[in-house]
C-alpha cells in the first residue's frame, strides 16, 4: 500500500482502542476511577501494538508515538513501561532511542504541550537525516519525505488532541452526573424533611393537649400518636432506600380518611377551616391509606397557607374533588407547580406538590390543579377504573 493509505490504515487501528475507551466511559454509570485508569492503560497498549503491526516505508514512525505521548500526558506510569518492552522485543534501535528521548525531554520540560512539540520536531530531524543517510539525496525524495512526515505528525497532533478534547467532554458529563446524582441525594432529603414534619406536628398537637391522668385521653390521643409515628418510619424507610415509592395496597373506606385527615387538620389549625364534606359514609376503594394520607395533608396544608376560609370535599362514583376559597394561583405558578423545588413560600420547599402527584399516579390515578389568583384552587383526583368507590 503507498504512503496515504498506510496513514489511514494506521490512523484507524491507533484511534479505534481510544474510540472504544471513551465509549466504555459514556456508558459505565459507575465512574470508578481505578477502573477507568486501567481500561485506558489496556486502551494505550492495544493502540501501540496495532501500529506497530503496520509495516512503515519512509518516515512514517510518528503514529507509534502517539499512545506513548497520551501516556505521558496522562502520566501513566504502566503503558509507558510495557510499551518499552514491547519496542526492546521489537528490536527496533531507533524506537528505543526515541522513547529514551522522550522520556528524557518529558523530565526536562515539565509543560505539556512543549515536551510534545519538542519530541516531535527532534524525532522529525532524527529521522529525516536517518533516511538521507540511507537513500539518495534528491528534490523528489526531500519533497516527498517532508510531505509524509508533515502529514503523519499532523494526523498523531490531530489524535491527541481529539482525545484531549473528548477527555474534556467525558470529564464534564462525570461531573454532571455527579451533580445530578447529588441533587437527587438532597431532593430526597427535603422530601423527607418537608413529609415527616407532618406527623411530627401532629404528634405535637396531641401531646401538648394530652392529660396524663386523663384516662379518655389516652384511650384516643395515643393510638392516633403511635399510627403518625408508625407513618414516619414508613417514610424513612422509603426515603433511605431511595427507590420511587412503594404502595402497600389495601381495601378502605375512603370517608375514614378524610374523616380522618380532616380530625387532625382541625388540630393543626386550631378549627379555624369550615370543612363542607359532600360524600357517603362508606366509600370503599383501593389503595395505600398512608400514602393517600400524605396527599390530603399536603392538599388541605396548602389550602389553609393560602387563607382560605372555607374547604370542600366531594367524592363520587370515581372523582375526587376538593376546592378552596383561598388566595388561588397565577396561570404562572400553577404551570410550575409540578416542578420540584418551585413555591412561592418563604419557608417551602416545593416538593409537596410533587410528592402527591407521585403518589397519586402510583395508584394509576390523576390529578389535576385549577386556580385562579384570589378566588381559589380546585383539585380533582380521577380514580383508576378498578379503584372505584363501591
Amino acid at each position: 500500500m503507498d504512503f496515504f493509505e498506510m496513514s489511514i490504515v494506521s490512523s484507524i487501528l491507533a484511534m479505534f482502542p481510544i474510540l472504544l475507551y471513551f465509549i466504555y466511559l459514556i456508558y459505565n454509570y459507575d465512574f470508578n476511577k481505578k477502573a477507568n485508569e486501567i481500561i485506558l492503560d489496556i486502551c494505550l497498549i492495544t493502540s501501540f501494538y496495532l501500529v506497530t503491526k503496520i509495516k512503515y516505508s519512509g518516515i512514517s514512525y510518528f503514529l507509534m508515538f502517539m499512545p506513548l505521548l497520551i501516556s505521558y500526558l496522562k502520566k501513566r506510569k504502566m503503558p509507558i513501561l510495557l510499551i518499552f518492552i514491547l519496542t526492546v522485543s521489537c528490536n527496533n534501535s531507533y524506537l528505543i532511542a526515541s522513547e529514551i528521548i522522550l522520556y528524557i525531554i518529558s523530565f526536562i520540560f515539565k509543560k505539556e504541550k512543549l515536551f510534545v512539540f519538542i519530541f516531535l520536531v527532534i524525532t522529525f530531524l532524527a529521522a529525516s537525516l536517518i533516511l538521507i543517510g540511507i537513500y539518495p539525496l534528491t528534490l523528489k525524495f526531500l519533497i516527498i519525505t517532508l510531505i509524509e512526515s508533515l502529514l503523519d505528525i499532523s494526523i498523531t497532533i490531530f489524535i491527541i488532541k481529539l482525545f484531549d478534547y473528548f477527555n474534556k467532554l467525558i470529564n464534564i458529563y462525570i461531573n454532571l452526573n455527579e451533580i445530578t446524582k447529588e441533587a437527587k441525594i438532597q431532593e430526597s432529603l427535603f422530601k423527607i424533611t418537608h413529609e415527616i414534619k407532618n406527623p411530627i406536628a401532629v404528634c405535637k398537637g396531641y401531646l401538648d393537649m394530652y392529660n396524663v391522668d386523663n384516662i379518655e385521653h389516652s384511650r384516643k390521643y395515643i393510638p392516633i400518636i403511635k399510627s403518625e409515628i408508625e407513618r414516619t418510619l414508613m417514610l424513612l424507610k422509603d426515603f433511605l432506600s431511595l427507590r420511587k415509592i412503594t404502595l402497600d395496597n389495601e381495601e378502605f373506606d375512603l370517608a375514614v380518611l378524610f374523616d380522618e385527615t380532616i380530625s387532625e387538620m382541625s388540630l393543626y389549625n386550631g378549627n379555624k377551616i369550615k370543612y363542607i364534606k359532600k360524600y357517603d359514609d362508606e366509600l370503599y376503594v383501593e389503595g395505600d391509606y398512608n400514602r393517600l394520607k400524605q396527599v390530603l395533608i399536603n392538599i388541605f396544608k396548602n389550602s389553609i397557607e393560602s387563607d382560605a376560609s372555607v374547604i370542600k370535599v366531594d367524592i363520587d362514583n370515581s372523582n375526587i374533588k376538593i376546592s378552596d376559597n383561598g388566595s388561588g394561583m397565577s396561570q404562572e405558578t400553577l404551570e410550575k407547580i409540578k416542578e420540584p423545588f418551585y413555591t412561592t413560600k418563604n419557608n417551602g420547599t416545593g416538593l409537596g406538590v410533587p410528592l402527591s402527584i407521585e403518589i397519586i399516579e402510583a395508584h394509576g390515578w390523576t390529578i389535576k390543579y385549577d386556580s385562579k389568583l384570589n378566588v381559589g384552587t380546585n383539585i380533582t383526583i380521577k380514580l383508576q377504573e378498578k379503584s372505584k368507590i363501591n
